[in-house]
């Protein structure tokens, strides 16, 4: 019966490192260490038939074809994306070159209107003589119905006192 257990290949010679033997087992750090060979079930073995493999085939193909697709349609979003910052940018620019011409030509048309204006006070003596240019002096001209020859007098009357 001894012989049933001896190993045929000889006695099998193990060598212990002393310093790992005197650790603890859950401070082994070699006792922690994955292993280097994953476990697969069923290594080697495929239980897979013709039929299988084919579906599993076109199914790949399935799945690489929409994988294309899908990667061809967010290269076309990306470039469609480029080209309307591009052409946002450009809207900006012109945008931004039409609003400095307007307003240029508004300060220029505002300087005219000031020189304009500074010109026609100067005409004028004092505020006076330019009311009294607004209003119908002869009692024909007045196109209202009111009697304005009160207001008329005090105008003209007013005129006179800061001629003097």
């Amino acid at each position: 019966m001894d012989e049933f257990f001896d190993d045929p290949a000889g006695t099998i010679e193990t060598y212990v490192d002393p310093e790992v033997a005197a650790q603890p087992i859950m401070f082994n750090d070699a006792a922690r260490q994955p292993f280097d060979m994953p476990i697969v079930p069923n290594a080697g073995v495929t239980l897979v038939s013709a039929e299988q493999q084919k579906r599993r085939e076109k199914l790949r193909e399935l799945e690489e074809e929409r994988i294309k697709i899908v990667r061809e349609k967010d290269q076309e979003e990306r470039i469609q994306k480029q080209q309307r910052k591009e052409k946002a940018q450009q809207y900006l620019l012109q945008f931004q070159t039409e609003l400095k011409n307007d307003i240029q030509a508004r300060k220029l048309a505002n300087k005219q209107t000031q020189e304009l204006r500074s010109q026609n006070k100067s005409e004028y003596k004092n505020s006076w003589d330019k009311i009294a240019s607004n209003i119908a002096l002869k009692d024909g001209e007045y196109p209202g119905e009111k009697d304005v020859a009160k207001m008329r007098q005090a105008i003209l009357n007013k005129r006179k006192d800061l001629t003097k």
